[in-house]
């Protein structure tokens, strides 16, 4: 087929024959795919992935990321909270965080961002553990979603402020529950 084009097209622009042989799926935005091919009239249900402390470690060393830039980037963006944070609690606050970032059930969705922009973690489940960590006592005045999200990120809109108001996930909570008691203990 030709293309026959009467007039300008523009500056800069052009027009282009592309011929593509087959096409089975065009996903131009797809960050994964899983491709099931069953036999014999099998149904179409992909492996789980296994749930465990290994996981998050083995999923990565395949995607060849190294996981220390990103959990310092993270300490860095919570440290950000320590004026916040009670003054009787305020030296041991980056200690915790430190073993939060240890849990299998936050590794397991830490270090996937989704669809958050500009970041190499999961931004919202760090900031539901900081809305969660108000519970016991962390933060030295009334909990203040708009001044928490300013601290983190310079604008008190950010799209972060939903998530400091929100509670992770039960058994993220159920974790960090556990941690932080016996971390107070000692």
């Amino acid at each position: 087929m030709d293309i026959n084009i009467k007039g300008n097209p523009g500056t800069q622009n052009t027009f282009q024959e592309i011929h593509i042989g087959t096409v089975q799926n065009y996903n131009p935005n797809a960050t994964t795919v899983v491709n099931y091919f069953g036999a014999r009239g099998e149904e179409a249900a992909p492996a789980k992935r296994k749930k465990g402390p290994d996981s998050i470690h083995d999923m990565l060393e395949q995607d060849m990321v190294n996981i220390a830039p990103i959990r310092n980037e993270i300490l860095n963006y919570v440290s950000c909270l320590r004026p916040h944070v009670a003054k009787d609690k305020r030296d041991r606050f980056m200690q915790l965080w430190d073993r939060i970032l240890d849990l299998p059930d936050v590794e397991e969705e830490l270090y996937d961002p989704g669809k958050q922009q500009n970041t190499n973690f999961n931004r919202n489940l760090v900031a539901n553990i900081i809305h969660y960590l108000d519970r016991f006592g962390f933060y030295d005045s009334l909990y203040n979603a708009a001044a928490l999200t300013y601290a983190l990120e310079a604008d008190k809109e950010h799209p972060i402020r939903r998530a400091l108001g929100q509670y992770p996930s039960d058994e993220v909570a159920d974790a960090v529950k556990k941690l932080v008691r016996e971390f107070m203990a000692s």
